[in-house]
């Protein structure tokens, strides 16, 4: 009942149960509104067309698998937007923070950025790098809601009124969508097409071994360039983007494969993406997922 009450209409598959059954908890309801949802169960969602909101995904524990328009995103942290289909997976033992910001708020903030109305239907990338301004700013929202805390812009509809531009800015400014190249600044020497360039080679070619010469060819820019853009525009360098890209790919290489029972250990997946030192892998995967890459194959089996 509070699912369907709080969330568009969809169609959901239940794979298989967890013991412990769902959970659902409101954490904030203002112009912007956040939940945590566990289904209790290994899952299917298909969203025809989202309305008009925009919903980040925040997965606490568990992990999951997003489709945006047949598009598979390899990310752990996701956003989608209105008039887009959605297909999702989630693993039995997922727990989630979704955020919802209503359409209307982040036409506003573009409006101003532009200085005109949009003219066009706004689409955000949907894959949210955890080191990007906006996806440390998703990583910090979790604790509270992980630990079950109230956040600290509850405490005064001012506080709660600047948390909420904080969040509509970082957004529009940092996760790269239709208007991004109308809204950048001409001057700065890192272009929206370069970076594009550069990330759409990282997750085209995350299975091979490439350098940051090779980067730098397909973004066509110097080296210098390329990593700067990265510093200004994602607050990462290239390779250090790289490799949360080929970490996405092997979460849900991971996820899918204790999904259907197939006989692959966590080293050949770590080996698949280019991980060739496994307690490296390890420790990584522990900071971004909160489980081990073992705990991910076996844990649900």
């Amino acid at each position: 009942m509070q699912v369907s009450q709080n969330f568009s209409p969809h169609g959901l598959k239940v794979i298989r149960t967890h013991p412990d059954g769902g959970r659902y908890r409101l954490l904030h309801r203002g112009n912007i509104v956040l939940h945590t949802l566990a289904y209790g169960a290994e899952i299917r969602v298909e969203v025809p067309e989202l309305p008009e909101y925009y919903n980040i995904h925040v997965p606490l524990i568990g992990g999951g698998r997003l489709m945006v328009g047949g598009q598979d995103v390899a990310a752990p942290l996701t956003i989608i937007g209105p008039r887009q289909r959605i297909d999702m997976n989630w693993s039995v033992d997922h727990d989630v923070v979704i955020i919802q910001i209503p359409e209307v708020l982040i036409d506003r903030v573009l409006e101003d950025q532009l200085g005109d109305a949009s003219k066009k239907d706004m689409y955000f990338e949907p894959q949210v790098i955890d080191e990007s301004p906006l996806g440390r700013v998703l990583t910090a929202l979790s604790r509270p809601a992980a630990a079950g805390q109230s956040f600290p812009f509850a405490a005064s509809s001012l506080a709660e009124h600047h948390f909420e531009q904080f969040l509509l800015h970082t957004l529009v400014g940092s996760q790269p969508h239709t208007y991004s190249a109308d809204i950048g600044d001409p001057s700065a020497p890192a272009t929206p097409a370069a970076l594009r360039r550069a990330r759409r080679f990282c997750e085209e070619h995350a299975a091979e071994s490439i350098t940051l010469g090779d980067i730098a060819t397909a973004a066509r820019v110097s080296v210098r360039t390329l990593q700067r853009d990265f510093r200004n525009h994602l607050q990462t360098t290239p390779l250090a983007y790289l490799r949360q890209v080929r970490l996405a790919h092997a979460h849900a290489d991971l996820v899918r494969i204790a999904q259907t029972g197939t006989r692959t250990t966590v080293t050949e997946v770590a080996l698949r993406w280019g991980f060739t030192h496994l307690g490296r892998f390890a420790c990584l995967y522990r900071e971004t997922y909160g489980r081990s890459p073992s705990s991910t194959l076996y844990g649900s089996r």
